[in-house]
């Protein structure tokens, strides 16, 4: 009786496992969004500055081979807005409906232009979709602006940056080259001193009395 009980914990013990294997397998959801390409690869992209587009450059593709997307507040975008351009703001750009829309053109041949108050505005948005992979993204390089309630586009001249990329990429891979070989450099071992032994003191015999 009692191995009967036994075999029959281990059979019970045996399916919960199995269960509670099978929930953690169906319950497990893969991340929505990864990112493809790393910081480095970016700094890189960056520093390459050929996802830049100035308006006379957009004027040399085919508007069939590019999308804009205007990437301003909504209330921007119905105040005025570059023909043919598509609205999706930051707060907004991973709706289903966004994501959707941006992972056909991702698939497309297409090139996805952003703009947005400046360059700056869509420099973020540009960065986030090449770090998911969205590697046909340039940045149309324009202000927009409003002079006499007139929605107007300005070429934007880009200052150079701050931070010098390519030198903090170098020192940073320069450093740790240097720690690598730091780590494998052996320390010296420490010889152990050497003890001289004191000679022992003779004990001195005790001298008879009367």
């Amino acid at each position: 009786m009692k191995e009967l009980e036994r075999t029959k914990r281990i059979s019970v013990s045996a399916v919960l496992f199995l269960l509670i294997i099978v929930i953690g397998v169906l319950s497990f959801r893969k991340p929505k969004y990864v990112f493809e390409n790393n910081t480095e690869t970016t700094l890189n992209k960056i520093m390459e500055k050929d996802y830049i587009l100035t308006q006379d450059q957009l004027k040399t593709i085919d508007a069939s081979q590019y999308v804009l997307v205007d990437v301003r507040s909504n209330f921007e975008y119905a105040k005025g807005h570059i023909n043919n351009a598509v609205n999706i703001s930051a707060p907004q750009a991973f709706s289903d409906e966004n994501t959707d829309f941006l992972k056909k053109l991702k698939n497309s041949d297409k090139t996805i232009v952003i703009y947005g108050e400046n360059p700056d505005e869509a420099d973020s948005a540009w960065m986030l979709l090449y770090q998911l992979g969205y590697e046909n993204v340039k940045i149309l390089c324009v202000e927009t602006i409003y002079q006499d309630n007139k929605f107007q586009v300005k070429d934007y001249a880009l200052e150079k940056p701050s931070v010098d990329y390519a030198k903090i990429m170098n020192a940073a891979k320069k450093s740790s080259s240097n720690q690598k070989e730091s780590t494998k450099v052996k320390t010296p071992k420490k010889e152990p001193k050497k003890v001289t032994p004191k000679p022992k003191k003779k004990k001195r015999v005790p001298e008879g009395g009367c």
